[in-house]
């Protein structure tokens, strides 16, 4: 699934879709296959023709029982996603898929909010110290909620997040997203966990737009703050400022040393091939593997 960086190769980036079972997980990994072209037509989970649930019990209960991986193609990035079960019953699946991320994208619902699997996710995350973005799903849904979602993440998940996008008409058919830059709301909370930002809101002269970026940017990358999006898996709305962040603020694992050492990885998934053949999954931390 992914082999050592040369001078050459694309960049790749491991991410995992992650979140409480039916907060839309499989739609977000639909769409952004369909956005980006890696398919031609949006699977849906009710109709149990997605890309990633191909399992016979998957497609008849509409969930996802093995962590499945699927590729898209952004500029020089090859991004492969991983889409976890959301069920606590599968959370093997989920820890075996831990292990080969490079990122995550952690899914809440607007409508139903943080719940206990969002909660356990966004800890083990945490404690990972795994670059995390939050996106809130369902904005369209009636029932959505935004600023009071917002104080129950950082009450319930971590008080280390900020907005970087805004929504008008939640809640409706009508919803959408625009983008918000960092700010003096980003800036205190940014001050939480990096020393930088901290000492230029107290002694001046205040962090500028491009300081906080550079913040924002090193304080994703080490794990300890989280940006959060709104948007719509199923109408696409606010998954495009998802894309361009999860690219921008997620770093890629370096390169190997240039010499030919044995190969080292981890097999994370078995699935059936094209063929039906059992095909495995796997994160090639150095080396070469060959048939």
């Amino acid at each position: 699934m992914q082999t050592p960086h040369d001078a050459r190769a694309p960049r790749t980036l491991n991410i995992g879709i992650l979140a409480h079972v039916d907060a839309g997980k499989t739609s977000l990994t639909e769409r952004l296959l369909f956005d980006h072209g890696a398919v031609d037509r949006l699977g849906s989970v009710d109709a149990g023709d997605t890309r990633t649930d191909d399992g016979a019990i998957e497609r008849r209960r509409g969930i996802t029982v093995r962590s499945a991986v699927a590729a898209f193609t952004v500029g020089d990035t090859q991004v492969n996603l991983i889409d976890t079960p959301g069920h606590s019953d599968f959370v093997a699946e989920v820890e075996r898929a831990l292990e080969v991320l490079d990122g995550a994208v952690l899914l809440l619902s607007a409508v139903e909010g943080v719940q206990a699997r969002t909660r356990v996710l966004m800890r083990t995350l945490r404690r990972l110290r795994l670059p995390t973005l939050v996106f809130v799903n369902k904005i369209d849904r009636a029932g959505a909620r935004t600023d009071g979602l917002l104080a129950d993440v950082r009450r319930l998940l971590t008080p280390h997040v900020a907005p970087l996008t805004d929504v008008t008409g939640a809640g409706t058919p009508h919803a959408r997203v625009t983008r918000r830059p960092p700010d003096e709301r980003t800036a205190e909370a940014l001050a939480d966990v990096d020393p930088g930002v901290l000492a230029a809101l107290v002694d001046g002269p205040a962090p500028t737009a491009d300081d906080l970026a550079a913040a924002l940017a090193a304080r994703t990358a080490d794990g300890s703050f989280h940006p959060l999006y709104h948007g719509s898996a199923l109408g696409g709305q606010g998954v495009a400022e998802l894309v361009a962040d999860l690219v921008r603020l997620v770093p890629a694992p370096p390169p190997p040393p240039d010499r030919r050492p044995a190969p080292r990885g981890t097999v994370f998934a078995v699935r059936p091939g094209p063929g039906g053949e059992p095909t495995a999954y796997l994160r090639l931390y150095d080396g070469e593997v060959r048939p």
